[in-house]
C-alpha cells in the first residue's frame, strides 16, 4: 500500500479525533473543559501530533527513511520511506510482520537503551550503507538489512544470542554485531559469520563501552571498522577492579538482586585496551594509549585512508584530553594534540575526517564551542569559526565546495539555527528562517537537509530543504489547527515570558514564566518552579518539546508557572558552566534563590505559597532550595542523587574531583557541602520524594539513605511515592499517569488549599 505523506497524516489526525481517550470522574484542581490532564498528557496520539523519529536523508540525497509509530499504538515503529520530489510514501519494513511473537530483549539490550535514552517497541534504530542500497536495522536480538533493490528484508543473524550495536559497513559487504560480550561480523554475500574477538567471560568484555562511558561520556559503541575495510578496531574492558554492588530491584512480580559492578566516586573504574584486528588476516595488534592505567578511552576514530586511527584519551581528573594518532599495522601512537582545563573538559568531538589526511575538530578551548581544522603535522590547527557564541553541532562536510554545516546560535541562547562557513572561515550564512529552535539532519553529500523546527506555540516542523535553505517538501508540516490532537486544549495554552536575571557576580541568567490566562486584576495565584540546575544541560530555550507539559498541566491548573536557568547551564560558554566546580549544590541554590526573589516580586504571584518541582539533578535542587532558603512552602522531589558518594566516577569527579583523601586532584569539604544530608536541619517544608524502584543511573539506595535519616530524625514532612519495575526514566504510560497527577494532587493540597 501507498500513501503520499499528506494522506498519510491525514490518516493519523483521523485517528486522533476518533480515538481520543474520554477522561470520566473529577480531577483534583482540574474541571474545567479544554484542560490537560495526567492521562490527556500521556495518551495516544501525542498531544505534540504526529513525529517522524530518526529522519535520515538517503545517500544519494533523494529519499528520506524515517521511523513511525501506529496509529493505533505510536510506540510500535516501522520503517517508512518517502521521495522526496513527490512526497510519495510507502512503509518499507512491518516490525512485527518480520518476528513471529512479541520482542524480547536481552538484559545487556534493555541496559543499551536506557544508557541511549532509546524508548519504543519494533525498530528503534537503522543506518544506510554509503551506495544506498541497504538499510540495516536491529529487530528481536537479531539483525536484518533492507535491500532497495530487490524491496525485501533479509534476516542476517538467526541465533539463540542476543545480537547488539549491530552496525552495516560502508560498502554494504558486511554486517558486524556484539553478541556474549564478543564481536562478530557477517559477509552479507557468503552470509559466512567471523569472530573477531576472543577471551571475553563474565568481567572482561570486548567491542563494549564501559557503563559511565556509556552514561556519561556519550560513548555507546565499542567497535569501528576502518573506512577501507582492512582493520577493525575494538576496545576490550576489565570490569574485575571494580567491586560488586547488589542492587535490589522491586517489580510488581518479585525482586531481582541486581550483582552490579557500580563505579562509586573515589573507587576502582574498568580498566580498557585497544585492540586492532587485520581483517584480511593476522594476529590482534594491541595499541599503545599509553602507561595509566587510570584513564577514560572517550572517543575513537579512523582518517579517511584508513591509515590513521585516533583515540581521544581523557584523564581520570578531566583536565587532559590527549588525543593519539595510531599506526594500525604497529600500534604504535605519537600525540597530535593535548586540551588541559583548570575545570574540566566537556568532551564532544564533532570529528571529521578530511581526505588531505586532516581532520576537522570541535573543541571549546576559546571558552565557546567553535571548529577547528588539523593538517600538516607539527602545524598548529586554523581556528574556522570564531565568536562569543558556541557551534552546538557540526552537519556535513562538503569537501568539493569547501563548506560546512552547523548548528548553533549567534543572537541568544535561547535559540539554534542551522548555518554554513567557507573552510577558512569567510562567508558565514544563517540557512534557517523563523525564531525558536532548528536542527537539520543532512545527506551524506552535503546536498539537501531535513530541518525540524519548533517554538514555545508551534509543535516541531519538518521539512525538506535545499543547502542552501530553500524549502523543498513538507515531510510533517503538523499545524496546529482544529485537525490536531491539541486543539481542543489550545484555548488555555501559555506562550512563556522570557527575561534576564542577574547573578550575584553579574552573570545574566534566562528565565521564562508561564502565567495563567484567567488571572483577575489584583489576584494572586501560587506557583511552582521546575528546576534542573545541573551542568551540561539548558531547560530555557524557545523550542517545544515534551517537557512543556507538566508546565502547561500546573498552569491549566491555576499556577504560575517558572522556570531559570542558572550558572551552570549549558550553551552560555564555558566560563559559566565552570561556576559549578567544586560548588555543586551550592551555587545554583543561591542562584535559584535570585529566581524565587523575582518571583515574590510580581503582582500576581502569592509569594507564601511557592513550590518546587524537579527531576534527578533537579530532584537534588528540590532538596538543597527547601533545606538552604526559605522560600518556598512545598516540594516535590524526584529521583535525587542525596550523596554523591553514591553516584559514578566518570560524572562525579568531573565536578568535584576524587574523594579519596590521598589523592593530588581531593577537594577538602566538596563531597560533603554539596551532600543533602549536610543540610537537613533545614529541611522542614513538606515534600514528595519520588523515586522507580529499579533504577540503576540515580539508584534507589540514595532515596533509602535519605528516608532512614528523616526517621532517625523524628521528621515527618516526607511523604512517599515508589514505582516499581521502573528505571530513571519511566517507562510505563500507568505510571507516568499517576506519577504526574501524584505531583499535582500534593502542589494543590499544600499550595492551593
Amino acid at each position: 500500500m501507498r500513501f503520499t505523506m499528506t494522506s498519510l497524516l491525514a490518516t493519523t489526525l483521523l485517528f486522533a479525533c476518533t480515538e481520543q481517550t474520554v477522561i470520566s470522574g473529577p480531577q483534583p484542581g482540574n474541571d474545567k473543559p479544554g484542560d490537560l490532564t495526567a492521562t490527556i498528557i500521556h495518551s495516544d496520539p501525542a498531544l505534540s501530533g504526529p513525529s517522524l523519529r530518526k529522519a535520515k536523508i538517503s545517500p544519494d540525497g533523494k529519499m528520506v527513511t524515517v521511523l513511525q509509530g501506529r496509529n493505533d499504538d505510536a510506540g510500535q515503529q516501522d520503517l517508512w520511506a518517502y521521495d522526496l520530489e513527490t512526497g510519495e510514501g510507502k512503509r518499507l519494513v512491518s516490525s512485527t510482520d518480520l518476528l513471529g511473537a512479541p520482542e524480547t530483549l536481552s538484559a545487556e539490550e534493555k541496559n543499551r537503551r536506557e544508557r541511549m535514552r532509546e524508548t519504543g517497541k519494533g525498530i528503534i534504530a537503522y543506518s544506510w550503507d554509503s551506495a544506498g542500497k541497504q538499510i540495516l536495522f536491529p529487530l528481536g536480538g537479531d539483525a536484518f538489512v533492507y535491500n532497495l533493490e530487490t524491496n525485501e528484508a533479509a534476516q542476517v543473524t538467526n541465533t539463540d544470542g542476543f545480537e547488539t550495536d549491530a552496525k552495516i559497513s560502508a560498502s554494504g559487504k558486511f554486517v558486524s554485531y556484539v553478541r556474549e560480550n564478543d564481536l562478530y561480523m557477517t559477509d552479507l554475500a557468503t552470509g559466512r559469520e567471523k569472530r573477531l574477538s576472543f577471551g571475553a567471560n563474565d568481567l572482561v568484555r570486548n567491542a563494549t563501552a564501559s557503563f559511565v562511558v556509556q552514561e556519561e561520556l556519550a560513548r555507546s559503541t565499542g567497535y569501528w571498522l576502518s573506512p577501507t575495510e582492512m582493520h577493525m578496531a575494538y576496545s576490550q574492558i576489565d570490569e574485575s577492579p571494580i567491586a560488586v554492588e547488589h542492587r535490589i530491584e522491586y517489580g510488581a512480580d518479585g525482586i531481582d538482586n541486581i550483582a552490579q559492578r557500580y563505579p562509586f566516586a573515589g573507587t576502582d573504574n574498568a580498566t580498557v585496551k585497544l585492540a586492532i584486528k587485520p581483517l584480511m588476516g593476522g594476529d590482534v595488534v594491541w595499541a599503545d594509549i599509553g602507561d595509566n592505567p587510570d584513564i577514560y578511552l572517550a572517543r575513537v576514530y579512523w582518517s579517511k585512508n584508513g591509515r590513521h586511527l585516533y583515540a581521544g584519551i581523557l584523564s581520570r581528573d578531566h583536565k587532559t584530553l590527549t588525543m593519539l594518532d595510531i599506526e594500525p599495522a604497529t600500534g604504535k601512537s605519537r600525540v597530535v594534540f593535548e586540551e588541559t582545563s583548570k575545570t574540566w573538559i566537556n568532551v564532544r568531538g564533532d570529528f571529521k575526517a578530511l581526505a588531505d589526511g586532516g581532520f576537522l575538530w570541535s573543541s571549546e578551548r576559546s571558552g565557546f564551542w567553535h571548529i577547528y581544522r588539523y593538517g600538516q603535522i607539527g602545524k598548529p590547527p586554523v581556528q574556522i569559526t570564531k565568536g562569543g557564541w558556541p557551534v552546538s553541532k557540526v552537519n556535513c562536510i562538503d569537501e568539493v565546495s569547501q563548506k560546512i554545516y552547523f548548528t548553533g546560535w549567534q543572537e541568544t541562547a535561547l535559540e539554534q539555527h542551522i548555518y554554513s562557513v567557507d573552510f577558512d572561515g569567510e562567508n558565514l550564512t544563517q540557512l534557517s528562517k523563523g525564531k525558536g529552535v532548528h536542527t537539520a539532519s543532512f545527506a551524506g553529500n552535503c546536498t539537501a537537509y531535513i530541518g525540524t523546527f519548533s517554538n514555545k506555540s508551534t509543535p516541531p516542523q519538518t521539512r525538506a530543504y535545499k543547502n542552501d535553505g530553500t524549502p523543498l517538501i513538507w515531510l510533517n508540516e503538523n499545524k496546529l489547527d482544529t485537525d490536531h490532537p491539541y486543539a481542543p486544549y489550545t484555548a488555555s495554552h501559555v506562550t512563556p515570558e522570557f527575561g534576564q536575571l542577574a547573578a550575584s557576580d553579574g552573570t545574566m541568567m534566562d528565565y521564562m514564566i508561564y502565567k495563567p490566562t484567567d488571572i483577575k486584576p489584583g489576584e494572586k495565584r501560587a506557583a511552582v518552579t521546575i528546576v534542573y540546575g545541573g551542568p551540561g544541560v539548558q531547560r530555557v530555550n524557545k523550542g517545544w518539546n515534551n517537557k512543556i507539559w507538566l508546565a502547561q498541566y500546573l498552569v491549566d491548573n491555576g499556577f504560575v508557572v517558572f522556570q531559570m536557568d542558572n550558572r551552570g547551564a549549558t550553551k552560555r560558554g564555558k566560563a559559566v558552566e565552570d561556576h559549578l566546580y567544586r560548588s555543586m549544590g551550592i551555587t545554583e541554590t543561591i542562584d535559584q534563590s535570585v529566581g524565587a526573589e523575582f518571583l515574590k516580586s510580581l503582582p500576581f504571584v502569592d509569594a507564601d505559597n511557592m513550590g518546587v518541582y524537579g527531576w534527578s539533578y533537579g530532584g537534588y535542587m528540590v532538596l538543597h532550595m527547601l533545606a538552604q532558603t526559605d522560600h518556598y512552602k512545598a516540594g516535590v522531589s524526584g529521583a535525587p542523587v542525596t550523596d554523591w558518594a553514591l553516584y559514578d566516577t566518570a560524572y562525579t569527579e568531573r565536578y568535584l574531583g576524587d574523594p579519596r583523601t590521598d589523592n593530588p586532584n581531593y577537594t577538602k569539604g566538596a563531597y560533603e557541602h554539596a551532600s543533602v544530608f549536610a543540610h537537613l536541619d533545614g529541611l522542614n517544608e513538606p515534600f514528595l520524594l519520588i523515586h522507580g524502584m529499579a533504577d540503576d543511573n540515580v539508584v534507589f539506595r540514595h532515596s533509602i539513605k535519605l528516608m532512614d535519616e528523616m526517621q532517625k530524625r523524628g521528621r515527618h514532612n516526607m511523604r512517599l511515592m515508589t514505582y516499581p519495575g521502573e528505571k530513571h526514566g519511566f517507562r510505563s504510560k500507568a505510571n507516568q499517569i499517576h506519577r504526574d497527577q501524584e505531583i499535582l494532587n500534593f502542589f494543590v493540597e499544600n499550595l492551593q488549599r
